[in-house]
């Protein structure tokens, strides 16, 4: 068998013999092969080959799982790490950013070029369909790496504010974060909610890395670099904060430099390795908790073991798992473990079912883990609940918890009961969507699920529309089957129990000639504007909006920019609630037959009507909207006529929208039907004459 991997190390080689059979190991600049030359299993000082490849035994190195040189390398499959590396030799740091920045590219060369011999693929650690497809890192995912004799718990956050809860609940385990800031654009609203939450920590220690210097274009010298200070400046809790040191890399290519003109020079660094340095010198090891004496003498096997819930999955054959920072004692499997309350209640007892560590994107079994590194403890006999603290002993404390941002937006989820339901999805029923609602709540902390006293829908809430769409979108392939509502902001009453909504501030970064439509636009939603800036030939503009009037902005932003605006908002505070936002949307064309829609009867209502969003062949019922009318009005009509062929259809393209888009384009009177196989907006009330009998009572009610 052979084994070949990328290394960077001179030749050598190293004979060992047992009984006659022999395995001969030779580094080369390229590659590395292990040639097994006898049937028999060989031995290596009178251990059988299996036993090297599990304790990742190295070439000319003692036994140690962790220790590394320049010139050897470690297995790369390894069947089990024995115990966590020394102390001191652990660095647990996050890479945060704004989106799209470079996060994961960055911590695919950090991977790659670690000597491990991993094989790398693009993005490797956005491991979901849907962070694949979109570019975007939904999930925060902690990985292992091994460099130089030191391990480097690395954690990959998201970068979209939608998604900031992801950032919070890891920000505990780590002990250093790396800033990742795009050489052209600089610091975003992102950037600075992610450092703004990491700095919020008082011991935490930063390092900048300005990334993708190789851009063409072209910043004035140290323009950046005074952003960054700026947002220093304003987030830093302590003055040792804003000591920070500043690396210049691409990601993208793989090379990082402690300055610019050594990163645009001839001779610039082919790799990374002043970032693994900087790691190594700027982010200080874990300090453990310490623990009573007497807990020690009566706990000897956990010696006061503790870990905060920060980040729970329910994994295939694991079970309920949790990631993160053992504070103190230590951990194996098949330890008695309990699950204390913040209030330091006993309210769960269990045993951990395995310890696991993520060394690239595979899953690793472990014999004992201690305070300071980052691991996963998988539980059996109880779910771990955020906030909660697994413990090995009753006395010992449970660990604090820094709160994470409410939920600001909410929509309400139901069975489907179109015509057409059931006949896509699997999972119909509301005990269905229940299980699978409370599932991620349980591993997502940023969602809450609440049921209505009727148990007739769920509220479901969340960060932002995009954080929504996304739950739905995973729902609807693995074959769920629902009706939802328009997203709704959440309020909640003040001391005083007056009504509060939210408040986000916005930034749109727009070419220069779409400028005055959006500020139009946005002013008609009663935004306010704050800041106007000029960066090359586009503009940058900073809005405070309630997020009841931003619903759906991102949508009609892109059509009026041609999709060349980037909008980010983030949560500011809670104000009184205001009036309502105004209608900006015109009526809807709606089917008044079932059937199915043909190109004749669609290219028709397109010429006459208005916008078409569906194509030919989409099935139609009564109640089902199949575009916008030209005006304010609804209209009804049957674009599912049999034809006998005489009529030829007129040339239309189908705009059609996306599970986000429609979300928020439907109104308070309308639903959105999602199956595995549709994704379609209709009228709550299907029948048009109970639809124009309900107007006419709601009418009277406004009189």
């Amino acid at each position: 068998r052979a084994r070949e991997c990328s290394v960077s190390a001179s030749t050598c080689s190293s004979n060992c013999s047992s009984g006659g059979n022999s395995l001969s190991f030779t580094v080369a600049p390229v590659a590395c092969r292990t040639v097994r030359k006898a049937a028999a299993k060989p031995a290596v000082s009178g251990r059988p080959l299996a036993c090297c490849l599990q304790e990742r035994w190295f070439v000319g190195a003692a036994p140690n799982p962790h220790a590394m040189v320049a010139t050897t390398r470690p297995f790369a499959t390894a069947a089990m790490v024995e115990a966590s590396p020394p102390l001191e030799s652990i660095r647990n740091v996050a890479i945060i950013a704004h989106v799209d920045h470079g996060k994961t590219t960055l911590v695919d060369q950090l991977m790659k070029q670690s000597g491990m011999g991993l094989k790398v693929t693009e993005r490797m650690m956005d491991s979901k369909d849907l962070e694949q497809e979109r570019g975007i890192t939904i999930l925060s995912k902690a990985t292992r790496i091994s460099w130089n004799g030191y391990v480097f718990n690395i954690v990959d956050t998201p970068g979209h504010a939608d998604f900031g809860g992801e950032v919070e609940r890891v920000l505990s385990m780590v002990d250093g974060v790396v800033l990742l800031v795009d050489m052209v654009e600089g610091p975003k609203a992102q950037t600075k909610f992610v450092l703004q939450k990491a700095l919020a920590h008082k011991k935490m220690k930063a390092m900048v890395v300005v990334n993708k210097v190789d851009r063409p274009q072209v910043r004035e010298h140290g323009e950046v670099e005074n952003e960054i200070f700026d947002v220093f400046m304003q987030m830093a809790s302590s003055e040792d904060q804003l000591e920070y040191p500043t690396l210049y890399a691409s990601g993208k290519q793989g090379f990082c430099a402690k300055s610019l003109e050594e990163a645009r020079s001839q001779s610039r660094p082919t790799d990374l390795l002043a970032l693994y340095e900087t790691i190594r010198d700027h982010v200080p090891p874990p300090q453990p908790e310490e623990v009573d004496a007497a807990i020690l003498a009566a706990d000897e096997k956990g010696r006061g073991f503790s870990m905060l819930v920060s980040q729970m999955d329910r994994l295939a054959a694991l079970g309920p798992t949790v990631t993160g920072k053992i504070f103190s004692g230590q951990v194996a499997k098949g330890d008695k473990i309990i699950a204390k309350s913040l209030q330091g209640e006993t309210v769960a007892s269990g045993k951990v079912k395995e310890v696991t560590v993520v060394q690239g994107v595979e899953r690793t079994p472990m014999k004992k883990a201690v305070a300071g590194d980052i691991v996963s403890v998988s539980v059996t006999g109880f779910v771990p609940q955020w906030t909660q603290t697994i413990t090995s002993n009753p006395k010992v404390s449970s660990i604090a918890c820094s709160p994470i941002d409410p939920p600001v937006v909410s929509v309400k989820a139901s069975v489907n009961d179109s015509p057409l339901a059931g006949k896509d999805g699997k999972h119909i029923t509301m005990h269905a969507i229940s299980e699978r609602l409370v599932k991620e709540a349980s591993t997502n902390p940023a969602i809450e699920v609440a049921q209505s006293p009727q148990r007739d829908f769920f509220e479901i809430r969340g960060r932002g529309e995009m954080q929504l769409g996304i739950l739905v979108e995973e729902m609807r392939r693995e074959g769920y089957e629902m009706t939802l509502s328009p997203p709704s902001v959440v309020v909640v009453p003040d001391e005083n129990g007056n009504m509060q909504e939210p408040w986000e501030d916005v930034q749109i970064e727009v070419n220069s000639e779409h400028t005055s439509a959006i500020i139009d636009r946005m002013a008609t939603r009663n935004a306010k504007i704050t800041e106007m800036a000029a960066s090359g030939d586009r503009q940058i503009l900073r809005f405070e909006i309630a997020t009841s009037s931003f619903l759906g902005a991102r949508s009609w932003v892109r059509e009026l920019s041609g999709g060349t605006a980037v909008v980010v908002s983030e949560f500011k505070e809670l104000r009184p609630v205001g009036p309502a936002p105004p209608r900006d949307r015109n009526g809807v064309l709606i089917s008044n037959t079932l059937g199915t829609a043909t190109a004749v009867d669609l290219s028709k209502a397109a010429g006459r009507l208005g916008t078409i969003f569906i194509p030919e062949g989409t099935p139609v019922y009564p109640g089902m909207i199949f575009g916008e009318s030209n005006d304010k009005s609804d209209i009804d009509t049957n674009v599912a006529r049999k034809h006998d062929g005489y009529r030829a259809a007129s040339n239309f393209t189908a705009a059609e929208k996306k599970l986000e888009q429609a979300l928020t384009y439907i109104l308070p009177d309308e639903k959105l039907e999602v199956t595995p196989k549709r994704v379609c907006m209709r009228k709550a009330i299907l029948d048009a004459t109970d639809r124009k009998v309900a107007m006419k009572d709601r009418s009277k009610m406004v009189q």
